[in-house]
């Protein structure tokens, strides 16, 4: 996702897609958050991703995320 995209998935609220190459394609419940922060003079953008339950969060990079339905 770039980062129009990831703001409509967050204000959205729907399901999306994550592929972890460790562990394949998982379903969340959404986006939580986008973290701005500095990486080295840079910056960088990573997304908080809900879980189907509501119970945990993963940090991931948005060029892993994908609107469930959509084409990464």
């Amino acid at each position: 996702m770039n980062n129009e995209e990831l703001k409509d998935a967050l204000f959205g609220g729907y399901p999306v897609m994550v592929n972890l190459p460790q562990y394949g394609e998982i379903e969340y419940k959404c986006v939580s958050h986008i973290i701005y922060g500095v990486e080295n003079g840079k910056l960088r953008i990573t997304a908080e991703v809900l879980d189907k339950n509501r119970n945990s969060v993963t940090i991931v990079d948005p060029k892993y995320i994908r609107k469930k339905g959509g084409v990464i």
